[in-house]
């Protein structure tokens, strides 16, 4: 078991949260807290970047889309960045890998 984590970090047009670890049940209340926060309180885009996971499931994949949907309705953007392939296997396994727009990371921006 890999224990969750997230930090946050600024660019320019966009916030960054980087997720790593287990990214599930547990994490679900963390995880949509901190997106919701982001959102809130920043007007700029939110990066989601995913290198890091090494496990989701469908309630991680949920805080993720809560995430998109109410950006969307602060017509803010929200995109992943660098989605691992557990995530990637969720997303294409659920249908909702058009959902999310993926952005490439920025120089230094993954694993940290």
């Amino acid at each position: 078991m890999n224990p969750f984590g997230h930090t946050v970090t600024e660019h320019g047009d966009h916030v960054r949260l980087a997720v790593v670890g287990d990214v599930d049940f547990a994490a679900y209340p963390v995880l949509a807290a901190r997106i919701q926060t982001l959102i809130e309180e920043d007007r700029r885009a939110v990066v989601v970047d995913c290198a890091g996971v090494t496990f989701l499931d469908s309630m991680g994949l949920r805080a993720l889309v809560e995430g998109l949907r109410a950006a969307d309705d602060r017509g803010q953007g929200f995109a992943l960045a660098a989605p691992s392939p557990p995530v990637l296997r969720v997303m294409e396994l659920s249908g909702t890998t058009e959902l999310f727009p993926i952005r490439d990371p920025e120089p230094g921006e993954t694993g940290s």
